[in-house]
């Protein structure tokens, strides 16, 4: 009972948030409030008593007009994220795509948020090539738009194979969806030599042969989408998971990089990136340690969400940065915060991973 209050609150409190942060709403209620009509403003007044004492009075305009100014400046910081990560184009370019004609390659799609982002796909009629060393599950058998590919995407020459049988049996694809990623939770000292090596295969590496395959074909058309599923650890470091949270930066700087050389080696605007920073998402790995993430307020979202943002992203025809839940969106300051602020943040998540690895 306790966790619906919690999360019927939080879903109030956002919502809350959505509306006071709303230019047009607090718009509305300023004009109303000093430029309305003389019956509406008395109408206001009648039915609101705080609006009755002059004070009071003030004390709301104050609120409302920094809130103007909150939600003014946060739309005009989206639209300018949106364009910056969209070669400078407002407008997207759906045009250009024709969705039973496009093909995508995802990495890791026979389980998981892999799994729920093939679906997906399929129902939106995209043709879609699964790379993965798990055999294609029951739940994804059967779809005429579905080709599985046993591929190890940790061996280049494995990958750049398989790319060449994609490319003939179904076309050159222009969605790739970076997704296979492996996480276990253990110390820098009781991480053996092999697991190391194998997590920087499958959640760096892979990326670069991915994209070394697929990039060519969509450079040529100058048209493309590389999704990069990464996650929150990309900015924040913790321990017992000092290897995954160091293959998530990686990533991040993996996707940056490739997303300026788009713009300025290869001056293919078209071409679009997307990094998608799930938190904390409920699957097996977390059962160990989900209920002292929600003890201490860590959002734990559904696998579903992220497929959706995936999805959702691809079918905006434009790039971006996700950072999913909208109430950590703001993760990515962490490394400009104080010292002394970033280690009381940090230290509060690794207190609740060690506790499964000691």
């Amino acid at each position: 009972m306790s966790n619906i209050l919690q999360n019927v609150l939080n879903i109030l409190v956002t919502s809350v948030g959505h509306v006071a942060l709303n230019p047009l709403v607090t718009a509305a209620l300023l004009w109303a409030l000093t430029k309305g009509p003389t019956q509406l403003r008395s109408q206001l007044t009648t039915r609101i008593a705080a609006l009755r004492d002059p004070h009071k009075y003030a004390r709301v305009l104050k609120a409302l007009k920094w809130c103007l100014i909150a939600g003014t400046t946060r739309v005009v910081n989206k639209q300018l994220n949106h364009i910056a990560l969209n070669a400078g184009r407002l407008r997207s370019e759906k045009a250009r795509w024709n969705w039973s004609r496009e093909v995508a390659v995802i990495t890791g799609g026979c389980s998981g948020i892999g799994e729920l982002v093939v679906k997906r796909l399929i129902n939106k009629g995209i043709r879609v090539a699964v790379l993965d060393i798990q055999q294609l599950p029951p739940s994804l058998q059967g779809y005429a738009g579905l080709k599985f590919f046993k591929c190890d995407v940790t061996d280049p020459s494995e990958v750049y194979a398989v790319a060449e049988k994609i490319k003939e049996t179904m076309g050159a694809p222009t969605i790739l969806i970076n997704n296979a990623g492996i996480l276990a939770a253990h110390t820098i000292l009781t991480t053996s030599d092999g697991y190391l090596r194998k997590i920087f295969d499958v959640n760096v590496l892979s990326n670069w042969y991915t994209t070394k395959a697929f990039l060519p074909d969509m450079l040529r058309h100058n048209k493309g989408h590389i999704v990069t599923i990464a996650s929150t650890a990309s900015f924040i470091s913790v321990a017992g998971l000092a290897d995954y949270t160091a293959t998530k930066a990686a990533i991040l700087s993996f996707h940056e990089a490739l997303n300026q050389e788009l713009k300025h080696h290869y001056n293919s605007p078209s071409v679009l990136t997307t990094s998608i920073h799930p938190n904390w998402v409920r699957t097996p790995l977390i059962a160990p340690v989900e209920e002292a993430l929600k003890k201490r307020g860590s959002a734990v979202i559904e696998p579903t969400a992220v497929a959706d943002a995936v999805v959702g992203r691809i079918i905006s025809c434009s790039g971006g940065q996700v950072v999913l839940p909208n109430s950590v969106s703001k993760v990515s300051l962490l490394r400009g915060l104080p010292n002394w602020l970033q280690e009381s943040l940090r230290s509060g998540v690794s207190k609740t991973i060690y506790s499964s690895v000691k």
